[in-house]
């Protein structure tokens, strides 16, 4: 994960927040360099170490920190069509990175953590590292060399287009577990490479790559690759190659793995290239979301010359929305752009959205996996309400800041409230749980995790039969639930988990036998069944999905649990 930080180290005493009486004083460490390209924007340094690129009116009130100017005076001098404690946080903002003299900055080091969940260990010695890089690489990167990057990245996207079909089969069929294996370890070499391609690019054009190391990224294991110094370079295209550099290599080795599968016969080898190859293609189109901090936003940033683009434009729109539901004046956009607080908006659900996946992905591949993994559920469900709910009081706090009338923030978020509420007491959604099932002839065994069974199951409840696929399940048929026969037993892994492994068995309870009304001919011996329960409304299908299944699979009860 490529690090380009608009803040250095946070300090033990940059906690110590300013008022509007304080006056603050520059940090002596802090200096800014010069315009680069034209371009108006200048670059933030502290001890040398770039920073940011900041805008001149944002020099200009750096500058003005001399210890003898209020907060409050510096507040009308440069913005005073912003609200005070806008102001305010924008200053103390500027103490917690390190800019403002007695929030002392210590430049990052082997061992750097940074809230809430962000803990790195890396190498020093990253610019000779990198720089002996470059010079091992330099002899292979000719210009036709260069000119063969977008021939290999297109004959993949053909060969893609040619085993379209092979890899949505692929996709929605469990895979053996040997093959993943392989994948996760290719891929952590391959991520490997990509933050490597990031440090000898900026190398390359005349950077230093100052850190480099491993890192857990709110408990996700990643490599990440320092490539602050980026800011200094004068040509923004180089910015931009900078931050590309890391979803090429993912491209041009994810067209290798999808070509080379064109002349391998079917088989494990097969099914592994058209993973690398999907798994590839997948990564680069994620890392290219201008609405998240990947390198697509930082490339975007770097090529517009917009400092802090996301962050500014989430400004904009939460400024535009609180404007909307409480009637606050007008205030100048932070981004001078017209697709300001629409991409703000972009920018504040798309993370909504990417989390919501993952939840729904995880809860549906261990939530019956048994008691550790339904606790691991809950516990990164938890984790994550944690943080949106502070996220959320955070905004209502600044809307709140921006001077509104009291009776209409009471009113409006009472009402926003009642709104929700009633929104999901009212939406219906189809509620069901999930079991596994098991053709064997003309039988159908439908099948939970552990020792214990959902109670509620009416007899004759209509069951959706799926696959069992690692990133999709396709519907196959449908079936009737014919009897009720709860009974220990022990199953195929792929029954469960969209994972084979030989004749690994894992330990289940059969819930009962399904019915179809036509022939099993075409149905997988394996997969997924989704058992109809009838209707309920959002919040007690999100409760039974997210809580009680797996709160009933961690305490082992044979309890009405449903999944909507």
């Amino acid at each position: 994960m490529t690090q380009m930080t608009t803040g250095p180290h946070r300090s033990k005493r940059a906690h110590l927040e300013l008022q509007l009486d304080s006056s603050p004083t520059l940090g002596a460490a802090v200096s800014f360099g010069e315009p680069a390209d034209g371009a108006a924007s200048r670059i933030v340094m502290v001890s040398g170490v770039p920073v940011s690129r900041v805008s001149p009116p944002v020099v200009e009130l750096l500058s003005a920190m001399d210890g003898q100017s209020a907060v409050r005076d510096l507040h009308a001098r440069f913005a005073a069509d912003v609200p005070e404690q806008d102001f305010l946080a924008l200053v103390n903002r500027f103490r917690s990175n390190g800019l403002m003299e007695g929030a002392d900055h210590k430049p990052a080091g082997r061992f750097v953590y940074r809230a809430p969940l962000t803990l790195q260990v890396a190498t020093l010695r990253a610019p000779a590292m990198f720089a002996w890089l470059d010079r091992g690489i330099r002899p292979l990167s000719s210009r036709a060399t260069r000119a063969l990057v977008p021939a290999i990245v297109l004959l993949g996207v053909i060969a893609m287009g040619l085993q379209t079909t092979d890899v949505a089969r692929l996709l929605a069929s469990p895979v053996p577990l040997l093959g993943l294996v392989v994948v996760l370890i290719v891929q952590s070499v391959m991520t490997l490479l990509h933050e490597g391609a990031h440090g000898v690019t900026l190398t390359r054009f005349g950077g230093t790559p100052r850190r480099a190391g491993f890192m857990l990224f709110y408990l996700t294991p990643a490599f990440f690759v320092d490539v602050t110094d980026g800011w200094r370079l004068e040509d923004r295209w180089q910015r931009v190659g900078v931050a590309l550099a890391g979803p090429t290599v993912h491209a041009v080795l994810g067209s290798a793995f999808t070509i080379a599968a064109l002349f391998v016969a079917d088989g494990i080898g097969r099914q592994i290239l058209l993973l690398l190859g999907a798994s590839c293609f997948g990564i680069v189109l994620v890392n290219l979301i201008p609405f998240v901090r990947f390198d697509g936003y930082i490339a975007l940033m770097s090529a517009l010359d917009e400092p802090n683009l996301r962050d500014r434009s989430k400004r904009d729109f939460t400024r535009w929305l609180t404007g909307v539901l409480y009637g606050t004046a007008p205030v100048p956009k932070r981004l001078d752009r017209w697709w300001s607080a629409s991409f703000g908006m972009a920018s504040t659900l798309a993370p909504v959205v990417l989390v919501v996946f993952a939840i729904m992905r995880i809860q549906s591949a261990l939530a019956s996996g048994g008691p550790v993994l339904a606790f691991l559920v809950l516990a990164i469900e938890g984790a994550v309400l944690a943080m949106g709910v502070a996220i959320l009081l955070r905004g209502v706090r600044n809307a709140w800041r921006a001077g509104v009338s009291t009776w209409r923030f009471i009113a409006v978020n009472l009402l926003v409230v009642i709104a929700v509420v009633m929104a999901g007491l009212c939406i219906s959604v189809p509620s069901t749980t999930t079991a596994g099932f098991s053709a064997t002839g003309s039988e159908i065994v439908l099948v939970q995790g552990g020792t214990r069974a959902d109670a509620d199951i009416p007899d004759g409840a209509d069951v959706a039969l799926l696959t069992n696929g690692i990133l999709v399940n396709v519907p196959v048929g449908e079936a009737t639930l014919a009897a009720r026969e709860t009974a220990p037993t022990s199953v195929p892994l792929d029954v469960l988990f969209p994972v084979t492994a030989g004749g690994a068995e894992v330990p289940a309870t059969v819930i009962g036998i399904a019915q179809r009304s036509l022939e099993t001919a075409g149905l997988p011996s394996t997969g997924q069944a989704r058992i109809e329960l009838g209707i309920t409304n959002l919040w007690q299908a999100v409760w039974e999905s997210a809580v009680a299944r797996p709160l009933a699979e961690i305490f082992n009860q044979h309890s009405d649990v449903r999944q909507g």
